[in-house]
């Protein structure tokens, strides 16, 4: 006996909205006093917005290897700060060994004022 065929995805999609010129009445109707119904409308998904950092912010990512990642996670616990904390440090450190001035700041917010450190 064969096995029954799977289900298709399709019969969950959405159907598309018809054209406006198909949902429109051919000819204009004269008003009545009887309410009227409207066609349903198809109801869209909406695509959820990406949350942004402000626009003076960039995001730095590196790849390093796990040894030195789990020393510097240490580290990190031993001096009570965050991870994000000591790469601004280290990144103002080379700023300082070029002869730049340190200008890089951590982010701000919900998830940056964990460790403000107060000047």
């Amino acid at each position: 006996m064969a096995a029954p065929k799977r289900p298709s995805l399709t019969n969950l999609a959405v159907p598309k909205p018809a054209p406006a010129a198909a949902v429109q009445p051919a000819e204009p109707t004269a008003p009545s006093l009887t309410p009227t119904t409207t066609a349903a409308v198809p109801v869209v998904p909406r695509t959820p917005v990406p949350r942004r950092s402000p626009p003076d912010m960039k995001t730095v990512q590196v790849r390093i290897n796990r040894r030195g990642w789990s020393e510097l996670r240490r580290l990190a616990e031993d001096n009570e700060t965050v991870l994000e904390a000591l790469m601004v440090e280290a990144l103002n450190d080379v700023l300082l060994k070029y002869q730049k001035p340190p200008i890089v700041e951590r982010r701000v917010g919900k998830r940056g004022t964990e460790d403000a450190e107060e000047d």
